[in-house]
């Protein structure tokens, strides 16, 4: 398979008949594609030692290093996409926001005025996350037509949870007092981080993405109504913007079984499901007009080798054979033994 070229337009993306994106499209690929959440990270080895030399954000923002452990688990595992590897709350550097990770991250002011919402800066890509941009022209060169490049931003609701409260929360509960309580600021504050990432989306697929996830990690604390009011439609955005710049969009909303609805009304090319939906119960709700990601739990890579498998053909039988790309419903976690992806892989590769 010939690697993609550079043309003045951009960065040429992966062939048409990519697994990933013959899939994406709602059709049955050569083979099941499969890349997985955090496929990059604290369980392997190679990171762990690559991550040793340096903080996280630097990490983040040394094309040669965060290019070098996006492509680490390709090395071990036969992937069908390489996820970026970034963070999502590194946008809010240039967007005016100190941030430091101890561990977790820690913003060192937040957003509670009209004023705060006002002096949200607007980030150039180009410019301001020159690095993310270069780190996936590198991938892509790295990659053959056939592997996919994947890219990835916040969605503003989640966004707004980290720039409200400042770091991480169990209930998110200032930032649904702001929702509640002061709406209309709410609603300025989604719309003012829909202007800082869309830009980004367009950027990352103009940089050799081939498709961009939309994560909202805390939408699970959300009733439906105030979803469907405020944080559908701040994502529903930045789905467009991606599919607008020609790549694939996915809509990844975490631990949210009452939004299935808003999710199917989406533009996304692909809807990411989390662990906690039956995959085919939900096949059974969208219809095979929109391709379906995941939806193994994280927590199921303890198993036995055999209870393993076994549950992953059942997720990989109930989505069927088109439109389906296997995932986690969530990431791996730091704990996992990087041999059970091996056995999981390989049950959705001869899942037929």
């Amino acid at each position: 398979m010939t690697p993609p070229s550079y043309t003045d337009s951009g960065w040429q993306r992966a062939a048409a008949d990519a697994p990933f994106l013959v899939a994406a499209r709602g059709d049955e690929p050569s083979r099941r594609p499969a890349w997985i959440m955090r496929q990059a990270g604290r369980y392997l080895p190679e990171y762990r030692e690559l991550r040793s030399t340096m903080s996280f954000l630097e990490l983040c923002n040394t094309p040669d290093a965060a290019c070098e452990v996006t492509l680490q688990p390709l090395r071990r595992y036969d992937l069908d996409a390489a996820i970026l590897f970034t963070d999502l709350l590194v946008p809010v550097v240039p967007m005016g926001f100190g941030l430091e990770y101890n561990p977790g991250p820690v913003l060192q002011r937040t957003v509670e005025t009209e004023a705060d919402v006002d002096a949200l800066k607007i980030p150039d890509p180009e410019t301001d996350l020159a690095p993310m941009l270069a780190t996936a022209r590198k991938v892509r060169a790295a990659l053959p037509a056939d592997k996919a490049v994947l890219g990835f931003v916040g969605a503003p609701f989640t966004m707004a949870c980290y720039l409200i409260e400042g770091s991480g929360s169990k209930y998110w509960s200032k930032t649904r007092r702001m929702m509640h309580g002061e709406p209309e600021r709410f609603e300025r504050l989604l719309a003012r981080i829909g202007d800082c990432l869309a830009p980004l989306a367009r950027a990352l697929v103009n940089n050799g993405c081939d498709g961009i996830q939309v994560f909202d990690s805390w939408a699970s604390v959300l009733d439906q109504e105030s979803y469907e009011r405020f944080a559908a439609p701040a994502s529903e955005r930045l789905l467009e913007a991606t599919k607008e710049s020609g790549a694939v969009a996915i809509n990844y909303v975490n631990g949210a079984y009452q939004h299935v609805g808003a999710m199917q009304r989406s533009c996304a090319d692909v809807l990411a499901v989390d662990w906690r939906h039956d995959l085919g119960g939900f096949r059974d709700r969208v219809g095979t007009e929109r391709a379906l990601q995941g939806n193994l739990d994280p927590t199921a890579l303890f198993c036995r080798s055999d209870d393993l498998a076994q549950r992953v053909r059942r997720i990989c039988s109930g989505a069927g054979r088109s439109g389906h790309i296997f995932n986690l419903g969530h990431g791996v976690l730091p704990q996992t033994d990087p041999d059970s992806l091996h056995v999981a892989l390989e049950a959705a590769r001869t899942e037929t």
